[in-house]
Formats: structure tokens, sequence, C-alpha cells
């Protein structure tokens, strides 16, 4: 799955994402071209409009999020939406270059990603082989199965996200 930088709005209303910033021969023809990952009108649809007015609504989204509102696509705050969450209570963690995800008491630096931290769950298990495959039992969720032989003498707890 592509991760899209850029979303513009065409004179219909839909709004399109784009892996690069289109130039400006790709987003004054149809809004179908190349650099487009996420419209949902075919190259076929006669209905497809010439975009003349790509560059107002043009977003960045290295720097800025979107919302739609009342149909219109506008640009807002980076992390906006999870700043909004914080303030009403919401845990944060964070994950910058590609690490494991962290509590925090965020920054909200541009780089790095934030999410809200997912519920979790502590079970029980303990680890058993098979034929030289390493398996997980989980108490209460399946039975061991039957030529399996237990690593483990005693109960792990492990914390699981829901």
């Amino acid at each position: 799955m592509n991760k899209f930088n850029w979303v513009a709005q065409d004179e219909d209303g839909e709004v399109h994402e784009y892996i690069n910033k289109p130039s400006t021969e790709e987003a004054a023809g149809p809004w179908w071209g190349k650099a487009c990952i996420g419209n949902s009108r075919q190259a076929s649809d006669p209905t497809t409009k010439v975009v003349t007015n790509w560059k107002e609504s043009l977003i960045d989204l290295s720097k800025n999020d979107y919302i739609i509102k009342d149909g219109i696509l506008m640009a807002t705050r980076k992390h906006a939406a999870l700043i909004h969450a914080w303030a009403d209570g919401a845990e944060i963690q964070i994950r910058c270059c590609g690490d494991d995800w962290d509590d925090c008491h965020p920054e909200w630096a541009e780089d790095c990603e934030y999410r809200i931290k997912p519920k979790t769950r502590t079970v029980k298990c303990k680890l058993y082989h098979i034929e030289g495959v390493v398996g997980v039992w989980v108490q209460g969720i399946q039975g061991l199965p039957g030529n399996a032989k237990l690593i483990d003498k005693d109960w792990r707890e492990v914390e699981v996200e829901l």
C-alpha cells in the first residue's frame, strides 16, 4: 500500500491523493493522471473534468493534516485530531524512525508518528514446541495440541493489544 504525501480537491468536490507533488502538466490534465493513487473515477468516466484549481486545494501532508468539512477539503495542523484527543485525556504514544511505539508526553514533532495508546489485555500463556516449531498456548483460549512439549513450567503474563 502506497502512502500518499499530497491531497487536492477537484471542481466536483472529489478528494484525490498523490504520492508525489503533481507537476503542472499532470494537474492541468484530467485528475486521473499518473501521479494520482487515490482517485475514485476512472479514465473512461466522461464526467471527469480538467482541474484548473489544483494549486489552491493542494495540501502537503508532510506539514499538515486535512479534514473535509461541509464537503470542502481544508488543511489542519499536523496531528490536530490527536492533539484534541490528548487534551480530552487520551494517552498518546510516539514512534520515530520506525522504532517501537513508546508512551510519551507529546511534543508533536512533524517527523514522528503519534497514535492514541491502544487498549491492552493481560493474558497467561506457555510456550510449547512441536517438531521444531515453537507455539504459544494461551490459557482459556485454546487447548494444548496433543503431541506438544511444554517449554515453560510456569505461566507467563503478556500484554496484548486489543
